[in-house]
This record gives C-alpha cells, sequence and structure tokens, in this order.
C-alpha cells in the first residue's frame, strides 16, 4: 500500500521511545491522518515505528508549533500493525505478496528489509500468526506485534 495523501490529510507526529541501540531511528514518526468529527483524526498510514497504534484507529491530537502531537487513541479500528524485518532483502516481494493473499496491506519502510503490515479485522488471525511463525521457524525473518487489539502484544 502507498498512500496517496489528499488536501484532506494533515501530518500527525508521534512519539518514539528508542532503545539502547539507538532503535526505532528516530525519535518521532509522521503519520498521515485524516480530521473527523469532533476535532479527532483517523490514522490513513500503517505506522512502521509507533507502539498501539494501527490503520483507521480514530486519535486526539494537539496542536503544537504548527504540527499534531499524537495524545491517545480514541476508538480501536479493529486493525493490527505487524513489522517484518526480512534477512533476504530479496524476499520481500514474496512477503508482501503472501501476506497480501490473506488480505494485508503492506509498506516498504526505508530500511532494507523492513516491512509494515496492517491486517483488517476481517483477516483471519490464526492464518496471520501462522504464517509468521512459520517464515520465523525458516530463519527468513524477524517479527513484531506492534498493535494486535484482542491479542497478546509484544511491548518495547
Amino acid at each position: 500500500m502507498s498512500v496517496r495523501p489528499s488536501t484532506a490529510h494533515v501530518k500527525m507526529l508521534v512519539h518514539l521511545e528508542q532503545d539502547e541501540d539507538g532503535y526505532p531511528p528516530t525519535t518521532e514518526e509522521s503519520l498521515w491522518v485524516l480530521p473527523t468529527e469532533g476535532g479527532l483524526f483517523q490514522v490513513d498510514n500503517i505506522p512502521f515505528f509507533a507502539w498501539d497504534l494501527a490503520l483507521g484507529d480514530v486519535v486526539a491530537a494537539d496542536p503544537e508549533e504548527g504540527v499534531w502531537r499524537f495524545r491517545r487513541v480514541i476508538r480501536r479500528s479493529g486493525h493490527a500493525t505487524l513489522r517484518l524485518l526480512l534477512y533476504d532483502v530479496a524476499e520481500v516481494p514474496m512477503a508482501i505478496e503472501r501476506f497480501a493473499m490473506l488480505g494485508c496491506l503492506s509498506e516498504r519502510s526505508h530500511i532494507p528489509g523492513l516491512i509494515v503490515l496492517d491486517v483488517p479485522p476481517s483477516t483471519p488471525w490464526t492464518e496471520v500468526k501462522r504464517l509468521l511463525v512459520e517464515g520465523e521457524a525458516e530463519e527468513r525473518w524477524g517479527y513484531e506485534e506492534a498493535c494486535v487489539p484482542g491479542h497478546a502484544v509484544s511491548v518495547p
């Protein structure tokens, strides 16, 4: 998936905590959001590094120096956000296709081998989890569950 922002889209910044190794590679992530009712926003791209956020979530943000800063999630969309780091960059298209066959959208990072996945609520979680575990067991990728409503989530 590649977001093609419209004139209705605005940017929202999400503060990120870096670990002792400097991951994620930035202290803020910029997300496309769409203004909704009551001064709220709907997340309109898959977060790469933010924890506990997913495509379609409705969030509150505060204006600060000409930008919107994420404050909190107001309403969950039911979507999940996963991160995959493929050990062989040449396998990225194959991984994207395998998850797309399950109904997942994806975006590629500027970091070689890193992709993020959106798992819609209509996609069977057991099938996604099976594929995640299979790829990890085959040493094709490592993965993180960044936002998985209703399921166990790994925390940073």
